[in-house]
């Protein structure tokens, strides 16, 4: 009984730890989130109210032969049950992805599906609008001599009433849309390989090329990224990419109605994972040291990379802070009480954990907070201040102000 109770009483400690931080109380939601929807995964997924959408790439469910008691006990080999799923190039052809919608009562359903493999979408305050744009690459072609990538076919879609129905937009199917940044359903953004800059100011019925930042561009590499776009609260679009040659990461601006973007700021030895800025123009970024992770040699890429967090305010650039190394930041938002929000992990463990660090002094001092391990998904909702999370089948949320 003495066991029973101490067993007990861990469980409580146990159970206690995971659903309550510094921050507040994590409230469990369901019990069974998605769990219907299969192969599972929670997706991209936004809540509002009762009512949830997600954005949910997906890899094609695999089967097995049956195998009989002897051939068990003589360990044979399991055989897929039909020939493509033994082959990675056709498991990725078959790779989709779904819009999902529905409300946490009553489960969701599938709104639309595509062939894809990669795939960002954006989402409109009042949950009615969505773009999507997808990547799909037939992964069983063989490379021509002298050509480095695969034809990538991309579609763009649009939706007006929650994903019920779609149109396919025109688009060229050989320029890549990797990033969608939206102001509302009519002015926005799409971000592809190049880098290209594309602007619409009619809901997406006609397009124009911007120039990108001098510099950005890679002419040995036709599929060259920004590290980091992002669209702030000030209705700038910004633009960060690293200049090795000086060691730097180069931040442009473009403001809403330009056609130029303009070089706002350096950050000399970091790579800029994360941008916010709020209604007045005070821009935080949120960097790791050093130069991009795959630029670097592989010896140098275990090295200790610490995230930071700085502030420009227009006229000068300060490091507010800087995290342990163990501490690797991915994202960093506004909360309604313009607080900052360091949303990554502690790479201290072999199975590492989800963390979040709060500041509400701009940055000068930060409350951390572990929120364990295991996570599926989550998202944290700049409107509401609500954080989300998946555990399991289990989705859970708390209060950020």
């Amino acid at each position: 009984m003495r066991r029973f109770r101490w067993a007990l009483a861990m469980l409580v400690v146990l159970v206690a730890s995971y659903v309550i931080g510094s921050g507040g109380v994590w409230e469990r939601v369901s019990n069974d989130f998605m769990k219907d929807d299969t192969p599972y995964g929670p997706g991209d997924f936004r809540i509002r109210g009762e009512q949830m959408l997600s954005m949910k790439l997906t890899n094609p469910e695999t089967t097995f032969k049956h195998r009989t008691d002897e051939e068990v006990a003589d360990n044979v080999r399991l055989e897929y049950s039909e020939h493509w799923m033994a082959s990675p190039a056709e498991r990725a052809n078959r790779r989709t992805v779904r819009i999902l919608a529905g409300d946490l009562e009553d489960g969701v359903e599938q709104r639309f599906e595509e062939p894809a493999q990669q795939a960002d979408w954006w989402l409109s305050s009042n949950r009615n609008t969505i773009y999507l744009a997808t990547g799909w690459t037939d992964r069983t072609q063989a490379r021509l001599p002298g050509q480095r990538y695969l034809p990538q076919i991309t579609q763009l879609f649009k939706s007006t009433d929650q994903g019920q129905e779609w149109e396919k937009l025109p688009w060229p199917e050989d320029q890549n849309i990797t990033y969608l940044r939206f102001l509302d359903a009519q002015r926005g953004y799409l971000i592809g390989w190049g880098p290209k800059l594309w602007r619409t100011k009619d809901g997406a019925d006609h397009w124009e090329e911007l120039p990108i930042p001098e510099g950005s561009s890679n002419p040995e590499n036709s599929r060259e990224q920004f590290d980091l776009v992002a669209l702030g609260e000030d209705n700038v679009l910004r633009m960060a990419f690293y200049d090795h040659a000086a060691d730097a990461s180069r931040i442009h601006a473009l403001p809403w109605g330009e056609d130029v973007s303009q070089e706002s700021f350096t950050i000399p030895g970091h790579t800029v994972m994360d941008v916010a800025a709020n209604t007045e123009g005070m821009v935080f970024v949120l960097t790791t040291q050093g130069a991009p992770y795959f630029s670097l040699p592989s010896e140098e890429r275990e090295a200790p990379r610490p995230s930071a967090v700085w502030g420009w305010n227009g006229d000068t650039l300060q490091q507010l802070h800087e995290f342990p190394p163990e501490l690797k930041g991915y994202a960093l938002y506004l909360t309604p009480s313009e607080g900052l929000l360091f949303d990554g992990i502690d790479e201290s463990s072999l199975r590492g954990s989800n963390v979040t660090a709060i500041s509400y002094d701009g940055g000068a001092s930060w409350e951390i907070e572990n929120e364990g391990s295991s996570s599926q998904g989550g998202y944290y909702d700049t409107i509401t201040g609500e954080r989300w999370r998946v555990a399991g089948y289990s989705l859970y949320r708390r209060e950020i102000p």
